[in-house]
């Protein structure tokens, strides 16, 4: 009655790679997420990069901001901005310059921001006193 084609397993293979380049993919950004909370002082629960819902929290707390900065990114068009800033204070925290937070957002480049944000080393810490701008102090009159 039912007559195989043989394309069947052809057709399983390509639904595996699917599936295995997802998980890849998963994993990718959990890790790349793990180390930038990291870098921002998140040590207890760097691990939420890994859980779909929480990450987002996690992008909340290294950027520094407060619970309800998650509310903004489930409202659809204000997400957009409320991430795109997030990402960018997140880039700035972790010591890197803005515009790599804001290409997080960028389909594609996405991988090299957080790549670069997750695997090189940006200034952390207190500025090096030879670029630290110097002015004067005013002098106490007795």
């Amino acid at each position: 009655m039912y007559e195989n084609s043989g394309y069947d397993g052809g057709l399983f293979a390509l639904g595996a790679i699917f599936w295995l380049v997802i998980l890849a993919a998963w994993l990718f950004l959990g890790w790349t997420q793990f180390k930038i909370a990291k870098k921002c002082g998140q040590h207890d629960c760097a691990w939420w990069g890994f859980i779909p819902i929480l990450n987002l929290f996690l992008t909340v707390k290294t950027a520094g901001k407060e619970w309800w900065w998650f509310l903004l990114c489930l409202v659809p068009f204000v997400n957009l901005i409320a991430l795109a800033a997030l990402w960018i204070w997140t880039a700035k925290r972790a010591g890197f310059s803005g515009i790599w937070g804001f290409l997080v957002l960028v389909p594609f480049l996405n991988i090299v921001a957080l790549s670069v944000m997750a695997f090189s080393g940006g200034q952390t810490g207190p500025t090096p006193p030879s670029t630290q701008r110097r002015t004067r102090q005013p002098e106490h009159v007795a």
